[in-house]
C-alpha cells in the first residue's frame, strides 16, 4: 500500500470514528421522522374524508334498515326513492334532501368512448352537498333536462380540456348531454366514488322514472339532508322513520329503521350495502398513532444514548471549559443546542425522504396521499416534535454529563441499564410489530380463500344490459364457446348488492332474518358449492312472484330449529318479504356461503330460482384457455348488443380483493412500519455497543492482548444481551397477544392466533440483534491493542 493510499485511509478512519456516532443519530432520527411523517399523512387522509365539501359535517345520508326490528340484517347507504318525496313535503326540520342514483351507460365524444359510471342527480344537489366548482354556476347547472357536471379530471379525458361548459356528449340511444359545470377535482379521501353527475330531471332518468312509479320503493338512491340550525338529527331520523312507515305503498320491504349519518363520519361506520367505497377501520388509526408516538420516542431515546456516548468522550474539554470561566448552564445549553440541530437536519432529510418515496408508497398501498395539501400545518407540526424531541435526547444528557465528577460514573453506569431497558422496549416493539403483520396476512388469506366457502377462482362477472332478449341470446351464446365451462345467471349473487331479507316467525315467537337470493341452477356448478341435502333447484320462472321450490344453507336449517340438513328438505317454509307471504317448500340444502365480507356475521340464506330480477351472469373459465374465453365473451357482447354497450365484466377474484382491499393496506402499513423498527432497533443496539465499547476500551484490549479470539469477544458482548433479548419476548407476547384478540374479534370470522406467529417473530428479533453484534465487534477488532490502550 502506497505511503498517500494509506493516510487516505487513516483520515477517512479518523472521520468516520468522529462523526460516526452523529451519522447514527441523524440516520435513526431520519427514518423515525420520515415514518412518523407518513403514518401522519396517512392518518390526516383517513380523518378528513370529505373535509373538502364546505358544511360536509352537517349534510346526512340517510340509511335505511332492513330486517327484524331491533335487530336489523341489512343497514344499506341506498333508501328507497320515495324517501326524498315525503321528506321534502312532510319534515320541516329539514332544510332540503337531495338524491343520487348509481347508473352505468354509454358515453362518448370524439377523444372518448366506454361504458360511463355516473349518476343520475337531482337538480339541487350542489345547494345540498356543496361540491367546490371550478367553472360554471353549480345552483342551476342541473335544472334542465340533457345537463351533465363534471370534474375537471373527466372533462380533460372526454375533451383535452377542462374550460368546457356547453361542450356536449353522447349517452345512451344518442342522447345528447350538455355540459353546464365543471368541478374541482375529487380528493382522493372521498367517499364518493363517480365524477360525473347527470341532470335526473330528464325523464329518460332513473330518477324520473323512479318518481314516476311511487311503488318502486326498494333501495336505489343515496340520499342526503341538511337540517335545519337547532334540530336534533337523531330526533329527525326517527320522525323520517315513523314518516317512511305512515307513507309506504307497494309490495317492498319496508325500512325498520332510518339513521342520518354525517359525511365526515360515513368512512368508519360499519359496511353498508350499496357503499360507494370500503369503510376505513378506527382502529387502525389509533394503532398507528400510537406506533408513530412510539417509534419517534424510540428513536429519540436511541440519539440521547448516543449524544451521552459522545459528549463522554468530551470530558476533558468540558473540564477546560469550565476552569476557563463556562457555567454548567452554558455546557448543558452547547449539548442541547447540538441535539437541537441534529434533530433539526434529520426533520429537513425526513421531509424530503418523505416526499421522495410517497409515490412509491401510493402505488403499493393503492392510495394517492399528497404531502403538501396543508402545507402549514405540516411544518407546524414538524418544528414542534423536533423542538419536543430535541428537548426529550439533549437535555438528560447533558444534565448528566456536566454532573461533578465524582457523582457522574455512577449516573453513566445507571444510564448504560437505562438504555438496556430501552433497547428491550424497541425489541418487544419489533416482536409485537411483526406478529401482528403475520397474523394479518393470515387473516388476510383466509378471508380471500377459505371464509367463502365456494371456489371463485376462474370466474368471470358480466353485468347484464337493460334489454332481457339481447342478455339471453349473449348467454346461449357464452354456453358454447371454447373455454367456458359453465354459466349461470343471478340477481347480483355471490356480490352483496342488493341484499333482501325474508323474515320468518317461528312457533315460539322468535322471528329469523334470512338474505334471499334468487340464482339460476347452475349458479352452484359455476361457484363448485355441493348440494348436501336434497336436491338442486330445477330451471328457472318469471311468474308468479312466489316460488313453489327453495334452498337453504346449512345456519338456516338450523336457525329454523331442524336438526340436521336432511330434516330440513321437503319441508315448507313460510316467510314474509316485499310485503308478501309466501310459502315455498324446502328441496335442498347448501352449505354456508360467505357473501359479505368476514367483518359481517355469515347469514342463514334462501334461494331461489326467480329470473325476474337476474342482473348479472357467472361464467366459469378454462384456466388454460381463459384469456381467449375472454376475449371471446367480448366479441359475443358486442355481437348481440349491436357493438353500441361496452361490455362491464370483473373476475371474481378481483372483486374479492377490493372487498378486502382496506385489509390489504393494513398488512402493507404495518409490515413497512415493521421494517423500521427494526431499522431502528438496530441502530439503538448499535448505540449500546458503541456505549459500552467506549466504556470498556482498556478492559477489550488486555483481553486482545491476551489472545482473545472474535469469538471470545463476541460472546463477552453477547451476554449482556442475553437476559434482555430473553426480557423483551416476554414482554412482547402478551401484549401481542391481547392487542390481535381485541383487533380479531372485529371480524365476524377470522383466524385463530398462532403460536408459530410468536415463535418466528422472536427469531427473526434475536437474528437481526446478533448481526448487528457481530459487526460491531468485527469493526471493534480492527483496533491494535496497543492503540486502544494508549487512547484508553
Amino acid at each position: 500500500m502506497t505511503p498517500t493510499l494509506a493516510g487516505l485511509l487513516k483520515l477517512a478512519r479518523l472521520i468516520v470514528a468522529r462523526w460516526s456516532v452523529y451519522a447514527l443519530m441523524v440516520a435513526g432520527l431520519t427514518l423515525a421522522y420520515c415514518a412518523a411523517t407518513i403514518i401522519g399523512l396517512y392518518v390526516r387522509n383517513e380523518l378528513t374524508y370529505d373535509g373538502f365539501i364546505p358544511g360536509a359535517e352537517t349534510t346526512y345520508l340517510v340509511s335505511a334498515h332492513y330486517g327484524p326490528k331491533g335487530h336489523p340484517l341489512i343497514a344499506s347507504d341506498l333508501a328507497p326513492a320515495g324517501v326524498a318525496r315525503w321528506t321534502r313535503s312532510s319534515m320541516p326540520d329539514v332544510d332540503g334532501v337531495t338524491r343520487l342514483v348509481s347508473v352505468e351507460w354509454l358515453m362518448q365524444t370524439d377523444r372518448r368512448k366506454v361504458k360511463e359510471h355516473f349518476y343520475w342527480a337531482d337538480a339541487n344537489l350542489f345547494d345540498i352537498v356543496k361540491l367546490p366548482a371550478l367553472h360554471g354556476e353549480l345552483k342551476t347547472a342541473l335544472v334542465r333536462p340533457g345537463s351533465i357536471v363534471m370534474t375537471a379530471r373527466m372533462a380533460d379525458a372526454y375533451f383535452g380540456r377542462n374550460d368546457v361548459v356547453g361542450e356536449t356528449l353522447l349517452t345512451a340511444h344518442r342522447r345528447q348531454l350538455t355540459v353546464t359545470a365543471v368541478l374541482r377535482d375529487f380528493p382522493p379521501n372521498t367517499t364518493f366514488d363517480r365524477e360525473i353527475f347527470v341532470s335526473g330531471v330528464s325523464d329518460y332518468s332513473d330518477i324520473a322514472v323512479l318518481d314516476d312509479n311511487p311503488t318502486r320503493l326498494w333501495p336505489t338512491s343515496y340520499t342526503y339532508l341538511r337540517v335545519k340550525s337547532g334540530s336534533n338529527p337523531s330526533e329527525i331520523a326517527q320522525k323520517l322513520g315513523s314518516l317512511t312507515r305512515a307513507q309506504w305503498r307497494g309490495p317492498n320491504n319496508i325500512p325498520v329503521a332510518v339513521d342520518l349519518i354525517p359525511l365526515t363520519r360515513l368512512h368508519f361506520q360499519p359496511h353498508g350495502d350499496g357503499q360507494m367505497k370500503p369503510r376505513g377501520h378506527l382502529n387502525l388509526v389509533i394503532a398507528l398513532i400510537i406506533v408513530a408516538v412510539a417509534i419517534i420516542a424510540l428513536a429519540s431515546i436511541n440519539v440521547s444514548g448516543l449524544i451521552l456516548a459522545e459528549t463522554n468522550e468530551r470530558v476533558s474539554e468540558m473540564a477546560i471549559r469550565a476552569a476557563v470561566g463556562a457555567s454548567r448552564y452554558d455546557l448543558i445549553a452547547e449539548i442541547a443546542n447540538e441535539a437541537f440541530w441534529v434533530n433539526a437536519a434529520s426533520m429537513a432529510l425526513a421531509l424530503a425522504l418523505s416526499e421522495r418515496v410517497l409515490p412509491s408508497l401510493n402505488r403499493l398501498l393503492d392510495l394517492n396521499i399528497m404531502m403538501w395539501t396543508a402545507p402549514v400545518s405540516l411544518l407546524g407540526v414538524s418544528i414542534a416534535i423536533t423542538v419536543m424531541t430535541s428537548g426529550l435526547s439533549g437535555l438528560y444528557p447533558a444534565i448528566l454529563v456536566t454532573r461533578p465528577r465524582g457523582h457522574r460514573r455512577g449516573a453513566l453506569i445507571g444510564a448504560s441499564s437505562r438504555w438496556k431497558g430501552w433497547v428491550v422496549t424497541q425489541i418487544a416493539l419489533v416482536i409485537v410489530l411483526l406478529i401482528a403483520s403475520h397474523t394479518m396476512v393470515r387473516q388476510w388469506r383466509y378471508a380471500i380463500g377459505d371464509a367463502p366457502n365456494f371456489d371463485g377462482n376462474s370466474v368471470l362477472m358480466v353485468k347484464f344490459s337493460e334489454f332481457s332478449d339481447a342478455n339471453a341470446r349473449f348467454v346461449r351464446d357464452v354456453r358454447s364457446l371454447p373455454g367456458v365451462i359453465a354459466a349461470a345467471e343471478s340477481f347480483s349473487a355471490p356480490t352483496t348488492d342488493y341484499a333482501r331479507p325474508g323474515l320468518v316467525t317461528l312457533g315460539d315467537g322468535r322471528t329469523v332474518a334470512l338474505t334471499r337470493n334468487s340464482v339460476a341452477p347452475e349458479f352452484f356448478d359455476v361457484y363448485r358449492v355441493p348440494i348436501v341435502a336434497g336436491r338442486n333447484l330445477i330451471g328457472t320462472f318469471l311468474e308468479p312472484d312466489t316460488p313453489a321450490e327453495i334452498l337453504v344453507n346449512e345456519s338456516g336449517a338450523r336457525a329454523l330449529g331442524y336438526a340436521s340438513p336432511q330434516e330440513a328438505v321437503e319441508k315448507f317454509l313460510t316467510y314474509d318479504t316485499d310485503m308478501t307471504r309466501m310459502r315455498s317448500k324446502i328441496v335442498g340444502v347448501v352449505p354456508d356461503l360467505r357473501f359479505a365480507t368476514v367483518s359481517d356475521p355469515a347469514q342463514p340464506m334462501i334461494f331461489d330460482n326467480s329470473s325476474k330480477y337476474f342482473n348479472q351472469v357467472s361464467i366459469r373459465l378454462d384456466p388454460i384457455q381463459g384469456g381467449e374465453a375472454i376475449s371471446a365473451i367480448e366479441s359475443a357482447w358486442d355481437r348481440n348488443m349491436g357493438g353500441s354497450i361496452p361490455v362491464d365484466k370483473r373476475l371474481f377474484y378481483d372483486y374479492l380483493l377490493q372487498q378486502y382491499h382496506d385489509l390489504y393496506q393494513q398488512i402493507q402499513v404495518f409490515n413497512l412500519v415493521s421494517a423500521v423498527a427494526i431499522l431502528l432497533s438496530v441502530l439503538g443496539l448499535t448505540g449500546l455497543s458503541i456505549f459500552l465499547t467506549r466504556h470498556q476500551v482498556r478492559e477489550m484490549a488486555i483481553r486482545r492482548a491476551l489472545g482473545a479470539t472474535f469469538g471470545d469477544i463476541f460472546v463477552q458482548r453477547l451476554t449482556p444481551f442475553f437476559l434482555p433479548l430473553l426480557g423483551a419476548n416476554l414482554v412482547a407476547w402478551p401484549i401481542a397477544w391481547l392487542a390481535l384478540e381485541f383487533w380479531l374479534k372485529s371480524f365476524a370470522s377470522h383466524v385463530a392466533l398462532s403460536l408459530g406467529s410468536f415463535i418466528g417473530a422472536g427469531l427473526i428479533s434475536i437474528v437481526f440483534a446478533l448481526i448487528t453484534l457481530a459487526l460491531r465487534c468485527l469493526f471493534a477488532s480492527w483496533d491494535a491493542p496497543i492503540r486502544s490502550l494508549r487512547h484508553a
